[in-house]
């Protein structure tokens, strides 16, 4: 399937026209329906918004499969602290950092997302920190 096919496909399952596209990717939308006419796929540049219109990533959406980053190999776990609360270590080295409610909350929503949302979150998180801020 070609990344032109396959936008045609998230477009009708997600019940998108492609007047709705072009007007959030900012291009007209004879240039959408072009590629569907012409079976042609967008501009690289053009890549990136769509992925985020359609709500997917642009490795779905080049290819048609997400891309799972190998497993790292270091030891986790979250373990109780005599206050009651959590601290996360990392490593063989016990040292642990504590974890807030609202990190918490953060790692709950992630671990409930299918592995398409969990790149799109990562994707927008890697986003805001190139943006700056605190960090």
């Amino acid at each position: 399937m070609t990344i032109s096919q396959r936008i045609f496909d998230l477009m009708s399952t997600q019940h998108k026209t492609q007047t709705a596209l072009a007007t959030a990717i900012g291009v007209r939308q004879a240039t959408v329906s072009s590629w569907k006419a012409k079976n042609c796929d967008p501009s690289a540049d053009l890549i990136a918004p769509i992925a985020a219109y359609l709500g997917v990533s642009c490795d779905y959406l080049c290819t048609g499969e997400e891309y799972t980053p190998a497993a790292l190999d270091v030891k986790q776990g979250i373990f109780g602290n005599g206050n009651n609360g959590n601290v996360v270590a990392i490593g063989a080295a016990a040292s642990a950092a504590p974890i807030t409610e609202f990190e918490r909350e953060l790692l709950r929503v992630y671990g409930s997302l299918d592995a398409r949302r969990k790149n799109a979150l990562l994707a927008y998180a890697y986003q805001l920190e190139s943006e700056g801020g605190n960090v």
